[in-house]
């Protein structure tokens, strides 16, 4: 196996999880939960558990929330 390639498995093996994280810690802000204190639960939970607490997450919690609307100008 050459560098490359070598280069490129180790950073997906390594990046790919974490995505779920990424995206759950930018979503929790934009949703709107039951409490706030629910809110902070999921995010500090997906903070402190990246991959699990991120699919934890998005299969648990997510159905439950909606999204906040923004209010233009």
């Amino acid at each position: 196996m050459d560098m490359p390639l070598k280069l490129v498995l180790l950073i997906a093996i390594f990046l790919l999880p974490l995505a779920p994280t990424f995206w759950a810690i930018v979503d929790i802000p934009k949703r709107r939960f039951a409490t706030s204190k629910k809110k902070l639960l999921w995010f500090v939970t997906v903070s402190t558990l990246p991959f699990f607490g991120a699919v934890l997450y998005l299969l648990i919690a997510r159905r439950h929330t909606t999204p906040m609307e923004i209010s233009v100008g």
